[in-house]
């Protein structure tokens, strides 16, 4: 699809780009996806010109009614993977969900997950273990 859409210029790939296609993909109209999602036409405007980034349980709404994985929307194949940290943070993006989301899936706190993300801290064996099949979404 080329950069530019409907008289407006988008320069690359980015989140607000790859909202703007997925919608217009879908026959959408802004205030179609706005009413859908429950969100002011102003706010999918300010994505799609990338004024501003979706919060997580916002982008998991729209990724739904627009078919398309939240990991594509918000281009998280791009984050880094360089540590273990970082690939945490990117398999949680990737899977659409917040760290208080996945922090109740593995049965640790918040804090706990926040630490793992920044590489203060390296989960434990037993949560390495649960957390190797979402890693695994980030295999190429």
């Amino acid at each position: 699809m080329p950069p530019w859409l409907l008289g407006h210029l988008w320069v690359g790939d980015s989140p607000g780009a790859r909202l703007r296609q997925a919608r217009v993909a879908k026959g959408m109209t802004i205030n179609d996806l706005a009413a859908a999602a429950g969100l002011s036409t102003v706010a999918i405007s300010c994505l799609e010109a990338g004024k501003t980034t979706a919060a997580l349980p916002n982008l998991r709404k729209l990724s739904d009614l627009l078919g398309v994985p939240v990991a594509y929307l918000g281009q998280f194949e791009s984050l880094p993977e360089n540590t273990l940290g970082r690939r945490i943070k990117k398999a949680r993006l990737y899977h659409g969900w917040t760290k208080r989301e996945l922090a109740r899936i593995l049965g640790v706190d918040e804090k706990t997950l926040r630490h793992w993300e920044m590489d203060r801290h390296v989960p434990l064996e037993r949560y390495l273990t649960i957390l190797h099949k979402y890693l695994k979404a980030l295999e190429h």
